[in-house]
């Protein structure tokens, strides 16, 4: 078999499969659009090409071969001026001479006489795909130029580079199927390749370093190579004995599937290390990561074990580690820097489910914009346009999840310096070692709670039994204080006696609080309220003498909460209380409530495409989450410090004179037990944030109200 049949025979089934990959990924788009236009154009056309070489002359037609090779080149023009928008003007200056050229070959081909000039009428119409092929060149150099991105400046130089390849080689083609010449024709060959290049370049998407080119390349060919010298060393001796030739085919093809893999392990292995350098000394660090990482339950240590490993591999200066909050609303840095942007993400943000739709695969920007392609309804597209904003807010490039039982516990977020390129296969590298950290983070999470909650249970059970003791006691030593308070004798007894009320009064409230901790008050599973009125109730007993400026802000006055009155009010006092005291002395001081619920979240499932859904986007798009109440308490006070922040709901710690160190644990102990959560953000431009989080009640929808707010300058409602 000639290599003009072979190359047309290639040329005609890549030319189909793309094509048909194209339209299976998104048919609405015109760029995918245009693309498989402009295979079936090429498929067209080789197949007759290929008709004409099996000497079919009832399906050859030179005419129609002709007209075919005359579309070639506008259709990839097309191609181009979708994707990329920009080169509409410079191609349209073409069309006042290269259309009229085109039609002026196509109008002498229906003359009497064309079998005479077929040749150079051919030759003359593979000469005119230099037009084109220029303006391609131009514009890729262009768009390399414009391009600040590393990765994008490489996608366009490599896509350049092979143009100039193919346009070379594509003289081979024109002088052989003119009958000009009987050079070998390469053209066809190269362009088929050149397609699966652009393909996976602007298609998919995968960009390839050029080593990574150069493995792929000996990869297959070796093992095109060493099989097909398998398949011809049991086959090809048998002559025309048609029983041999079919038992000798089916052991070839059985001993073809015994040793592939291992062949294709060990070549590959081979070319890693002559090409790949990069990826096994990656691969390598992560591995002795994953070493490292064993028995590590500290998230702060687990961060900057990460963070030393991507440092030293690929010199990211910036990773940062996201850890799922308790309540799993939210994700916040393990190193504790809340008051930085991008140091917190909910969980309801598009970004988190897509990293569950990908199943904790990691990824770059770069794969949110292939997705972006791929999606044809506006809710899919409208979905993936919020992921990349987020991915900016973050100010990361490479996104790293940890993925455990359907739900991502945490993630690296990485900025990408100009010459770090991330290649697909560089990526799976992460895979492993992400799925171990996952697991890690788990476990430590679970510690962390078993360990909390025997701490609470020992601290409580010592506080309930030592109240016991000393609470009655108490009691007579105050009753007999009030009695000598009524005493005129001596003249210095009363200062004396109101020290010992005093101080009896105080231990007699910390023995309170004691009991309160070690037994916090439990509610009724079936308590509901207002989260509203309780905020009034709550600010008008603390806030009455207060010089303080106060704001309730709700998006909807109809918001309940499956939580006990009472509690939450002991809850909110002690909080405001805290900010009243934290504000002390200020003239701007001022505090404010925003309600707000945080809605479940259905995940869209409608318009996910068929190689999405192959993925298993589809099977985690209709998870439903919890319906919650955010209660969020902002004041402009000092703030906490990030030292104690981690302290501060850790029993007997104060930063008061006189405090107990219990106000908040009890708090903390209340909140867990209507199954909410309590967390403390550090305030914009000053200032503490405590944020609420509460079962929420779903109702029948109503119509929307006006958002409920209460505004009083001098503290009172």
């Amino acid at each position: 078999m000639r290599i003009d049949t072979i190359s047309l025979i290639l040329s005609c089934f890549v030319a189909a499969f793309l094509g048909i990959a194209v339209l299976i990924r998104n048919f609405k788009n015109p760029v995918y659009r245009s693309f498989s236009l402009f295979c079936g154009i090429l498929l067209a056309r080789d197949f007759l090409c290929l008709m004409k070489g099996f000497e079919k002359t009832a399906l050859y037609d030179p005419q129609i071969f002709l007209l075919l090779s005359l579309f070639v080149g506008p259709i990839s023009l097309l191609w181009l001026k979708e994707l990329q928008p920009d080169s509409s003007s410079l191609i349209a200056r073409t069309k006042w001479f290269y259309l009229p050229l085109l039609g002026a070959i196509g109008f002498v081909s229906f003359f009497s006489g064309y079998s005479r000039w077929s040749g150079l009428l051919i030759a003359l119409t593979e000469a005119t795909y230099l037009i084109p092929a220029f303006f391609w060149t131009a514009v890729l150099v262009k768009s390399e130029q414009r391009e600040t991105l590393p990765r994008e400046k490489l996608r366009y130089r490599y896509a350049s580079w092979g143009l100039v390849v193919v346009i070379a080689l594509h003289l081979t083609d024109t002088l052989y199927f003119s009958d000009l010449s009987s050079v070998v024709p390469l053209g066809t060959l190269a362009r088929s390749l050149y397609l699966i290049f652009l393909f996976q370049l602007f298609i998919q998407r995968e960009l390839l370093t050029t080593q990574e080119l150069l493995s792929r390349a000996f990869l297959f060919g070796s093992l095109s190579l060493i099989l097909s010298g398998i398949y011809w060393l049991l086959v090809s001796w048998v002559g025309s004995r048609p029983g041999l030739f079919l038992f000798n085919t089916f052991v070839a093809s059985f001993a073809i599937m015994v040793l592939f893999e291992p062949l294709k392990t060990a070549v590959s292995r081979l070319m890693n290390q002559v090409f790949l350098r990069k990826n096994v000394q990656l691969e390598s660090e992560l591995n002795a990561l994953a070493e490292d990482l064993r028995g590590i339950a500290d998230p702060r240590e687990l961060s900057l074990k990460i963070a030393a490993s991507l440092k030293k591999v690929l010199g990211i200066d910036k990773a940062v580690l996201f850890l799922l909050e308790k309540d799993g609303l939210s994700y916040v840095r393990a190193d504790g820097r809340f008051e930085e942007c991008g140091g917190e993400l909910s969980s309801a943000n598009p970004l988190v489910e897509y990293m569950t739709l990908r199943r904790g695969r990691p990824f770059v920007g770069d794969s949110i914009r292939t997705d972006l392609q791929s999606f044809h309804s506006t809710q899919g597209r409208k979905f993936l346009e919020d992921c990349l904003d987020s991915l900016r807010q973050l100010g990361a490039d490479l996104v790293v999840p940890f993925f455990y039982s359907d739900k991502v516990v945490g993630f690296i977020a990485a900025p990408l310096s100009e010459r770090i390129i991330l290649s697909t296969d560089l990526l799976r590298l992460f895979v492993p070692v992400s799925r171990q950290i996952a697991l890690l983070l788990k476990s430590a999470q679970a510690l962390t709670v078993s360990r909390d909650r025997e701490k609470l249970v020992t601290i409580g059970e010592m506080a309930a039994g030592l109240a016991h003791e000393i609470k009655n006691p108490l009691g007579a030593i105050k009753g007999a204080a009030e009695l000598l308070t009524h005493e005129k004798n001596p003249e210095n007894s009363e200062e004396y006696l109101k020290i010992i009320q005093d101080e009896a009064n105080r231990l007699s409230g910390v023995l309170t609080q004691f009991l309160d901790f070690a037994k916090p008050r439990k509610q009724d599973p079936e308590s509901v309220c207002d989260p509203l009125k309780v905020i009034e109730h709550s600010a008008a007993l603390c806030l009455r003498d207060a010089k303080v400026s106060f704001w309730v802000h709700s998006d909807r006055s109809d918001i309940s909460v499956e939580a006990d009155p009472e509690i939450l009010k002991q809850v909110l006092l002690n909080l405001f209380l805290n900010a009243i005291q934290a504000m002390e002395g200020q003239a701007d001081a001022a505090l404010k409530v925003l309600v707000k619920e945080i809605k479940p979240r259905r995940r869209w499932a409608w318009g996910i495409p068929l190689f999405k859904t192959m993925e298993g986007w589809e099977s985690l798009a209709e998870q439903p989450d919890k319906l919650f109440v955010e209660i969020e308490i902002q004041d402009n006070g000092p703030g906490i410090s990030p030292t104690d922040r981690n302290k501060i709901f850790t029993p007997f710690f104060t930063t008061k004179a006189k405090g107990t160190g219990l106000g908040l644990a009890i708090c903390l102990r209340l909140i867990e037990s209507m199954g909410g959560t309590i967390q403390v953000r550090t305030n914009s431009p000053k200032g503490t944030r405590v944020i609420l989080h509460l079962p929420g009640m779903a109702k029948v929808p109503k119509p929307a109200l006006p958002s409920f707010s209460t505004v009083s300058p001098q503290g009172a409602l």
